[in-house]
């Protein structure tokens, strides 16, 4: 994830597109853990958010609205090793 730490504004959206050749996801976790795939978490406590994780095909993109203030963590549940930070202040 690139960059693995952004700063946005509270109330304020932020668009996050999948440039990469595979399909991942960009789920909001309480805290960092293993994700979907068993293989690609060996090791790992399983992040729960992650049972629910939406896929974002290459090229695709979302939209995050109504972020509160605060630290966000965000991880991909296919490859649990690529993790985010996104600070939102007011």
């Amino acid at each position: 994830m690139e960059p693995s730490f952004s700063e946005a504004r509270a109330g304020k959206s932020l668009r996050v597109t999948n440039d990469g050749g595979r399909t991942h996801t960009f789920t909001e976790v309480a805290n960092f853990g293993g994700g979907k795939v068993p293989q690609l978490s060996e090791g790992l406590t399983p992040a729960p958010e992650c049972a629910a994780s939406v896929n974002i095909a290459p090229g695709e993109r979302v939209v995050l609205q109504g972020l509160t203030e605060g630290d966000h963590l965000y991880q991909c549940c296919i490859h649990p090793w690529m993790r985010a930070l996104v600070k939102v202040e007011d």
